[in-house]
């Protein structure tokens, strides 16, 4: 028996995270890691409480429109699961966390202020199962900010 690494047991859990997205586009989902290696926040991309969703539509606006990723935001009915985690737990347990993102290889521009405010040390992302891991400091994300 092998047992799993913390990192591949919480990129596990947010790839469960991601099943529950109500996106047609990407299924992504994020968990929030305090430094006792203890849950302190899920989530997934999906759209705000009692708001219809892309999947319940049946469309996507984006979709039809050949939006790019990573463009035009406001277009978008959901919200990214970075954001859903970070609002599920609230700025005192983002504090000095680890957050771990199964669904995509990046960090929009939105999620990244998000991350830098709450708190939060250090992310890993993981694309899908062929994918490395991306291990991006909140350190990295500032440079990069304050560069634009």
């Amino acid at each position: 028996m092998e047992i799993k690494t913390w990192e591949q047991y919480f990129l596990d859990l947010a790839k469960t995270c991601a099943g529950r997205s109500n996106c047609l586009r990407a299924q992504v989902g994020a968990v929030i890691v305090g430094e006792d290696k203890k849950i302190k926040a899920t989530g997934y991309n999906g759209t705000p409480s009692k708001v219809e969703s892309c999947y319940e539509r049946g469309k996507c606006y984006r979709m039809e429109n050949n939006i790019p990723s990573g463009t035009c935001y406001e277009t978008c009915r959901s919200i990214h699961a970075e954001q859903n985690a970070i609002i599920q737990a609230g700025q005192d347990r983002c504090k000095n966390a680890t957050m771990y993102i199964y669904g995509h290889n990046f960090i929009c521009i939105l999620c990244k202020r998000f991350i830098v405010q709450s708190g939060i040390k250090e992310v890993y992302l993981k694309k899908d199962e062929n994918s490395d891991v991306i291990k991006v400091t909140v350190d990295d994300i500032r440079k990069e900010l304050n560069a634009q």
